[in-house]
């Protein structure tokens, strides 16, 4: 393997760190599986209190806790793919000024299929976390709108 300290060097671009390619790659997915669990969770509740169902939430406030859980949960997985968008820009610099020089570095190689990764998951779970969103806006929780 050759030395990649020249490459680090040139351009703008720098390796992203571990936390970084980490929250790239995690960040958008779990905002989805926290809202997409939390949001059943709190409809559950509101929607069947005594294991029979009623037509209006029994908790004034659910239909203002799902949007606000919607909220959070995409601007957390919008975070998620700026990270992810941030670190494919960054491992692309690398690997083409690798490409270039005819080297190969295999964490180099590693970062950038993990930020490509990052990047696919990042855009399928915000656009999961969108087409959620609107099923929380179309279908009431408790079947009457």
């Amino acid at each position: 393997m050759d030395d990649v300290s020249p490459i680090l060097d040139d351009k703008h671009g720098a390796r992203p760190g571990g936390m970084s390619l980490t929250l790239g790659l995690l960040l958008a997915p779990g905002a989805w599986i926290v809202q997409t669990n939390l949001a059943q969770t709190i409809a559950a509740w509101g929607c069947f209190p005594r294991d029979r169902p009623v037509d209006r939430p029994a908790m004034p406030w659910l239909q203002h806790g799902e949007v606000i859980i919607a909220l959070v949960a995409l601007a957390i997985g919008m975070t998620g793919a700026v990270i992810a968008w941030r670190n494919w820009r960054r491992t692309g610099v690398l690997a083409s000024a690798m490409k270039e020089r005819e080297t190969t570095n295999r964490r180099v190689a590693r970062d950038a299929f993990i930020a490509r990764a990052g990047l696919l998951a990042s855009a399928l779970f915000v656009f999961a976390l969108i087409a959620t969103d609107l099923a929380w806006l179309i279908v009431s929780p408790c079947g009457a709108r």
